[in-house]
């Protein structure tokens, strides 16, 4: 019985010829060539490229230190940046005498991005840079003047103005509040001319 199963399946199958059919699909043969074909050979390219590129000029020191050694401070620039714009705020506040939690808004804001650029760059290079030196100070004179009006206002409450033991007195916190915009411009002028 196993003798004969095996007879019948081995070399039975299809007798026959199978129809042509290469002709029928004879244009997937030729539009897969078309699209894998490129428009121009490898020596086409090389002398296009030839004509169109020059080759990097690496002996070229100045080629090197502009173009390859790109200037790694645009990070440390956004970041002056968001300083900038809180120092015009407080330009602003100061030429305009406004109140106090106004002004003590402001500084808190500018004392906290200054912090922020101050741990972010206080290991780098950007931490000897004039512009960061600068914020630095600022930041701290700011807080300064912050608080001497703070602590102003909470004292005359007590104390009158022409009190001899007032330090917080108006002509003193003029002078502070002056120093302050002074210090504000000049560090606006090299903030906005970083380079």
């Amino acid at each position: 019985m196993l003798f004969s199963t095996v007879l019948i399946t081995t070399g039975a199958g299809y007798v026959g010829t199978l129809p042509n059919v290469e002709a029928e699909f004879e244009y997937l043969k030729k539009e897969s060539s078309e699209k894998s074909q490129a428009p121009y050979s490898i020596e086409q390219l090389d002398k296009m490229n030839e004509e169109k590129l020059r080759p990097i000029p690496r002996e070229d020191d100045n080629y090197v230190d502009i173009i390859i050694k790109k200037d790694k401070t645009t990070q440390y620039t956004n970041d002056v940046n968001s300083v900038i714009l809180i120092l015009e705020k407080l330009r602003k506040c100061l030429n305009t005498n406004q109140d106090i939690q106004k002004f003590n808004a402001i500084v808190s804001n500018l004392i906290d991005n200054v912090e922020y650029i101050r741990q972010k760059y206080k290991d780098k290079p950007e931490s000897n840079y004039l512009s960061y030196n600068k914020m630095i100070s600022l930041s701290s004179l700011a807080r300064d003047t912050a608080n001497f009006r703070t602590q102003g206002l909470k004292v005359q409450q007590y104390l009158p103005y022409t009190s001899s033991e007032n330090q917080y007195t108006k002509e003193n916190l003029d002078i502070k509040l002056e120093i302050l915009f002074e210090n504000v411009n000049e560090t606006l002028y090299i903030l906005k001319n970083l380079e």
